[in-house]
């Protein structure tokens, strides 16, 4: 069971990954008001699998950081069962959260052979 600190941390984490990506911010700011995406659906992937005991509390994270971010919560949700066993997203272990096909926590892209999952 994932502890508050944890939940806690890895909020931040999502904060602090995507607050990154606006690295020139500021200059933007001043030439034209930023608008938020109106979808994270190309951006954002949960990778989990059946059974998996973090998958409630990784979303609720996940959920929250979105949300602190003022994001839209409509990312898409990947079951490992349902992806052909070439496809190299199979084998991050679950639960993963991938942002512009990227680990959220800078995990490299597998590459095969894909381990069992557990």
């Amino acid at each position: 069971m994932i502890t508050r600190r944890a939940r806690a941390t890895l909020g931040m984490a999502i904060v602090a990954w995507f607050a990154s990506a606006c690295g020139g911010y500021e200059a933007t700011r001043r030439s034209h008001i930023v608008t938020p995406p109106t979808s994270m659906k190309n951006d954002l992937i949960f990778i989990t699998r059946d059974g998996c005991v973090n998958t409630p509390d990784m979303l609720l994270n996940l959920d929250d950081a979105l949300r602190a971010l003022a994001l839209p919560l409509d990312y898409q949700v990947l079951n490992l069962g349902t992806l052909p066993a070439t496809d190299p997203r199979s084998g991050y272990p679950t639960p993963t959260v991938l942002y512009q096909n990227r680990d959220l926590f800078g995990m490299p892209e597998p590459t095969p052979p894909f381990p069992e999952p557990s």
